[in-house]
């Protein structure tokens, strides 16, 4: 049994590898063709190295997917500076990932820069069409700050979780079989926080 799990566990690994190797392959192939149809091509490219990304940094090469990220984040950038309703959330979903990633590299401080940024990012998307995106940015509002609570740093986590919780009590109003569960979680959020400031662990 133990033999045919780590074989298991091998495979899976190599999978995790292969998937490496073919996502610079597409990486390569776009970076070309985007120099001829860069509309097309760079969205294409901008998600293959937020894939590369994310399967960089299973294999626990943090550097190597910071550098991806770092490129798809460049990337996305400009995309959604000329085209903010299709690629914002996208800047700030990659965003998110580089400061997973800063985090394993111990880069706190510029971890929570790139949290920030997509903070402030779905809070722009979220005042510009709030059906849409309140739900978004209460999501994010409670990773980052969970990251934050990871870190050590419930005093920065405390404001974001409060804002969330509040979004996810506005939206469970209106709706409460869609937001029940996302309300239960950034509770749970709160709690956690005010326990690590002291406090008392609910609202």
């Amino acid at each position: 049994m133990a033999g045919t799990v780590a074989h298991g566990a091998g495979t899976a690994w190599g999978a995790v590898r292969r998937r490496g190797g073919a996502g610079r392959e597409a990486i390569a192939v776009y970076r070309r063709l985007a120099a001829t149809a860069p509309d097309v091509c760079l969205p294409e490219l901008a998600g293959c190295l937020v894939s590369l990304g994310v399967t960089l940094s299973e294999l626990g090469r943090h550097g190597e997917a910071s550098h991806a990220e770092r490129e798809a984040v460049s990337v996305y950038r400009g995309l959604a500076a000329a085209s903010p309703e299709r690629f914002l959330a996208d800047l700030a979903d990659t965003l998110i990932n580089l400061g997973v990633t800063l985090v394993a590299l111990g880069r706190a401080d510029e971890a929570l820069g790139a949290e920030r940024e997509a903070v402030a990012i779905y809070r722009r998307l979220a005042a510009a069409s709030p059906g849409l995106y309140r739900g978004d940015l209460a999501g994010v509002l409670v990773e980052v700050g969970t990251s934050l609570m990871g870190r050590g740093l419930p005093v920065e986590a405390l404001p974001l979780v409060v804002e969330a919780v509040t979004l996810r009590q506005e939206l469970a109003a209106a709706c409460p079989e869609r937001h029940r569960d996302g309300l239960a979680h950034a509770r749970a959020c709160l709690a956690a926080v005010l326990a690590a400031l002291g406090g008392p662990a609910h609202e």
